[in-house]
This record gives C-alpha cells, sequence and structure tokens, in this order.
C-alpha cells in the first residue's frame, strides 16, 4: 500500500470503526479528536453507513464511490448480511481489512486528486483530526517516547490546509516534505 493510500485511508477506517453498524435508535455517532462523525438513524447496511461516512469527509465524489463499490466487490451481498450479524469487535476488525484494501485499488486505477481542495473547513477539520490521532499512534507503534508523540500530535494540529491536503493529493516529493517538517522535529524530543 502506497503511503498516500495509507494516510489516506486512517480516517476513514476510524470512522468505518466506530460508527460500526448498531442497531439502536437514534443517530450514532464517533468522536475523532475534537470532531463527530455522525450517521443517521434512517441509514442501514454497511454500504449505507460507509457512503454516510464519506460525504462527512472531503473526498473527491469519484474516490467516495469508488471506495463504495470496491467494499461491495470485495464483501459482496452473502459477506454484508454476514458483517451486519458479527459481534461488534469482530465486525470493526473485519470492516477495517476491507476497506483497507479499497481506497489503494481505487487510488492506483484512477490517479487523480483524493480530497476536495475546496472542502468546507468541517470537513478539513474532520480529516486533520483523524490524521492527528492517526500519526500519534503511528509515532506511539514506532516507539516514540510520549514527548515525541505529542510534538508529532502538535505539528499534524499546526499543518495549513493547503498542507494536509497536499499531504493526500500532492506530488510523492511534496508529501515527503510535509512529513518530514513535522517528524524530523519530534526525532530529539
Amino acid at each position: 500500500m502506497s503511503l498516500r493510500a495509507s494516510l489516506t485511508l486512517l480516517v476513514l477506517l476510524a470512522a468505518v470503526v466506530v460508527a460500526g453498524c448498531g442497531g439502536g435508535s437514534g443517530d450514532q455517532t464517533a468522536t475523532v479528536g475534537d470532531e463527530t462523525i455522525t450517521v443517521p438513524s434512517d441509514t442501514h447496511g454497511v454500504y449505507g453507513e460507509l457512503e454516510a461516512i464519506l460525504a462527512q469527509l472531503p473526498y473527491e465524489a469519484w474516490y467516495a464511490k469508488c471506495v463504495v463499490a470496491q467494499v461491495k466487490k470485495n464483501l459482496g451481498p452473502a459477506g454484508a448480511e454476514a458483517l451486519a450479524k458479527l459481534p461488534e469487535d469482530e465486525r470493526d476488525e473485519k470492516a477495517m481489512q476491507i476497506t483497507s484494501r479499497a481506497g489503494p485499488v481505487c487510488e492506483a486505477r484512477h490517479h487523480l486528486p483524493v480530497v476536495d481542495p475546496n472542502a468546507s473547513r468541517k470537513k478539513l477539520d474532520l480529516l486533520r483530526a483523524g490524521y492527528v490521532s492517526s500519526m500519534k499512534a503511528v509515532a506511539e507503534s514506532k516507539g516514540a517516547t510520549a514527548e515525541q508523540a505529542a510534538c508529532v500530535e502538535r505539528g499534524f494540529e499546526d499543518l495549513s490546509d493547503d498542507e494536509l491536503i497536499a499531504v493526500i493529493n500532492g506530488a510523492k516529493t511534496v508529501r515527503e516534505g510535509i512529513l518530514l517538517s513535522v517528524f524530523k522535529p519530534c526525532a530529539t524530543g
């Protein structure tokens, strides 16, 4: 999986996992950082929930449609039904496995920008919140100290909207430069 695909899907995976396929009344919400993802109570099934989540993120329409189509292809009707019946822990894990394969396939197939550069502040803030959480977790999983992980968290919080979009949509050298500008100062902290 490419770096771009990995980064792009981190937020998506977090959203899918926390939203789940629960059957209670009322909207389902999940908090990512200080931002909230909501799946309306009248949204049903794996695909409907995935579409509702993607609609709240700043992804280009082609990408959201492609991800849903790829998940449908990978999962199939019987798989979607079986997934909905699994206990929450197993469902979350399986949803992550399936969804993690969808984004990279779409990106490789289309080679287009994934994030809408004209997205609303709310959508970009949700994307940023997911990146902050995800990149902090990546740093911790690589042995970063608490101070270094906090530095990474601050670095991603401080990225401008243009820099955040460039981490996903930009050329490899642009992405690497931005990521290096966040991680390098934290390596010695």
